[in-house]
């Protein structure tokens, strides 16, 4: 299982006060050698304390043959925000993972783009992943 991470600092801090809306995310690479199954993209960081209130985003069609399916989470469920996007053809929204809504970070954790299934034939493409909600 590869890794490679696609994101780089500055990450956003804290600024604010608790409660205030937060948004967190970034247009992720996708290449053709991260599309095998299992191998992971670092996409962006989130803080300790952030709580997930809602997701928006898009996916390029990153598969010209069978079925790709890619999900959304972290280090502790690979899954906790997006379970089994379909990238077979351009997807123009994301929908949260019932796991995900109001979610709390407990420490600042790197949200991870897992490859659940493989294209038949890899495109490189993006998906732009943004996480709204507030810091407690």
């Amino acid at each position: 299982m590869a890794y490679r991470k696609d994101w780089g600092q500055p990450q956003a801090g804290l600024l604010g006060e608790a409660r205030t809306l937060k948004m967190f995310g970034r247009v992720v690479t996708i290449g053709t050698a991260d599309n095998v199954t299992g191998n992971t993209v670092g996409a962006f960081m989130v803080p300790a304390g952030f709580t997930v209130t809602a997701i928006q985003g898009s996916a390029t069609d990153m598969d010209s043959g069978a079925a790709m399916l890619v999900t959304v989470g972290d280090s502790g469920s690979a899954n906790r925000l997006v379970t089994s996007l379909n990238t077979q053809a351009a997807v123009s929204s994301l929908t949260l993972a019932a796991a995900g809504l109001l979610y709390t970070f407990p420490t600042d954790t790197e949200i991870l783009i897992t490859i659940a299934t493989q294209a038949g034939t890899a495109v490189a493409g993006t998906m732009t992943i943004l996480l709204t909600g507030y810091v407690s």
